[in-house]
């Protein structure tokens, strides 16, 4: 299995199984993006998600610490047999990776797994 990280916006078919880690379905790829597989475990919640940059961080690391390493793993696992997909792209809103919870997953992924999560970016980002 082969996991990277995307916005939505970057999104193309053929790169991969789309698996949510958004709150919301990106409409203008509905009706398509309402079967796509969501990884909660992964998905910020409300309660946090207007908070700080910090505390936000915080909370998004405690939830994928309370999860673990291994269930997320086994959950990454049962998507990539119900799918068929090699690559699966963990998907987001957020435009700037920067500014996202994907940039804390993938490292928080690299410290837990030892395996790195690359970036997936628009084709006219650099």
């Amino acid at each position: 299995m082969i996991l990277h990280t995307c916005s939505w916006r970057a999104y193309r078919p053929g790169l991969g199984q789309p698996v949510r880690t958004s709150l919301g379905k990106p409409r203008w790829l509905l009706p398509e993006a309402a079967t796509w597989p969501v990884l909660w475990e992964a998905t910020p919640r409300g309660h946090y998600f207007g908070a700080p940059a910090e505390v936000f961080e915080d909370c998004y690391l405690e939830q994928l610490e309370t999860y673990g390493a291994r269930r997320i793993a086994r959950r990454l696992a049962a998507i990539t047999r119900q799918t068929g997909a090699q690559t699966l792209l963990l998907a987001c809103f957020e435009a700037d990776p920067e500014q996202c919870h994907r940039s804390a997953l993938a490292a928080w992924w690299l410290l837990a797994k030892g395996e790195r999560i690359t970036e997936i970016r628009q084709e006219n980002e650099s």
